[in-house]
């Protein structure tokens, strides 16, 4: 079991949240500065990488989805009594775990009072909160997220999204009442586009005993600007000293107040053969080539400069793009474990820097930073930006 608390250390003008979550594992304290991210991984594993190659990489946290072991159930890996931390040689790290995929969500069969559908390898599958509690506990896990009735639809009617408030809030209820002491729940905050239901649900889950909250907007099936919109909504009605996860905003997430977020983004960049290159800038907004390289671009093939220069990873440290881009047009797995290690070193990085950034006061520029690499769609000069984030 791990202990844990989290440390609310400062908050700028608008929302930038500077803070430190503190948990044991093996008896040491362990401590993961935030804003920060749960590194995502399939089935307990960061893709591309083995275990020896994350040890190379600053990670602290990573995020477990339960649908990713459900191709039977109970699933196989329960069966181990020495907890999910052993079965997967993560000892050392803090695991979080979530029933559905934080890296995208998949329409699938409807959710009912009793169960979540879920995806697996062999099919759809129902998990009860029963169940779900009972693999928790099992694993034994730092923290879980309860479930939640999350609506991929657009436009639902205001009877399903109090319908699925109500479920959310009861299986939290539940979920509190049956989890073991030492795991630490994070209740979910739900509501979809209806501001009344987000108020709602805001409120009723700050006022039961849980560690921290997650905000999940891959249901949101609209504009960054409209997400963010919705999100606040939900984030106003909620402690400032608990920490927020949130899915599928990206870092314009920062200006509003999360603090935790996932990292699907560079697994999905390396397997389309990008190296990030995105920097935080002090003098405007880079343009969108700047964001990454395409290293299965020929014009990479005689260029010995690394990924990005002045990057300590381990792949700029000793490899070249050229070599890289051989590696890919060769087919060889070697691209995409060099690639990942970059990736989400240069990620964490950016986090490091965020961090920085804010303890300075220096925020304005992180801002117009977070417009330009992940709110495509919010189109905005930098007077419009500066309304929009203050």
């Amino acid at each position: 079991m791990s202990g844990f608390s989290f440390n609310l250390l400062k908050i700028t003008d608008p929302q930038f949240r500077l803070g430190r979550l503190i948990f044991s594992r093996n008896k040491h304290e362990k401590i993961l500065d935030t804003p920060n991210c749960f590194v995502y991984t399939m089935r307990g594993s960061v893709p591309h990488l083995t275990p020896d190659n994350l040890q190379t990489i600053p990670v602290d946290a990573l995020g477990i989805t339960l649908e990713h072991f459900l191709e039977a159930q109970p699933p196989s890996s329960t069966h181990f009594v020495g907890g999910i931390h052993k079965f997967l040689n993560l000892e050392d790290y803090l695991l979080f775990f979530d029933v559905r995929d934080s890296g995208k969500l998949q329409i699938i069969s409807f959710n009912t009072d009793k169960f979540v559908s879920v995806v697996t390898n062999q099919g759809c599958r129902k998990v009860t909160t029963e169940e779900y509690v009972r693999y928790m506990n099992i694993y034994n896990p730092d923290i879980f997220a309860s479930m939640a009735d999350l609506i991929p639809v657009k436009n639902p009617s205001l009877k399903r999204v109090k319908k699925s408030v109500d479920r959310t809030l009861n299986w939290l209820d539940e979920t509190l009442e049956q989890t073991k002491e030492g795991i630490h729940v994070f209740g979910v905050v739900t509501g979809h586009d209806k501001h009344e239901e987000r108020v709602r649900s805001a409120q009723e889950t700050a006022n039961r005993n849980v560690a921290g909250f997650v905000l999940n907007g891959l249901d949101l099936d609209m504009t960054s600007k409209e997400r963010l919109d919705l999100m606040k909504i939900s984030l106003k009605h909620l402690p400032k000293n608990k920490p927020r996860v949130a899915y599928g905003l990206g870092a314009p997430g920062l200006t509003i107040g999360i603090d935790i977020f996932d990292t699907s983004y560079p697994s999905e960049e390396t397997s389309l053969g990008h190296g990030l290159t995105f920097l935080i800038l002090e003098d405007g907004i880079q343009n969108e080539q700047e964001k990454f390289i395409n290293l299965w671009d020929n014009k990479y093939r005689t260029d010995f400069r690394p990924i990005l220069d002045g990057c300590k990873c381990y792949a700029c440290q000793n490899h070249t793009r050229a070599y890289i881009h051989h590696l890919l047009d060769t087919h060889e797995m070697l691209a995409t474990v060099l690639l990942m290690s970059h990736n989400l070193f240069h990620y964490l990085q950016f986090f490091k820097d965020i961090r920085k950034s804010i303890d300075n006061n220096t925020f304005t520029n992180i801002a117009k930073r977070f417009i330009s690499m992940y709110g495509n769609d919010i189109k905005m000069n930098k007077a419009e930006i500066k309304n929009f984030l203050f």
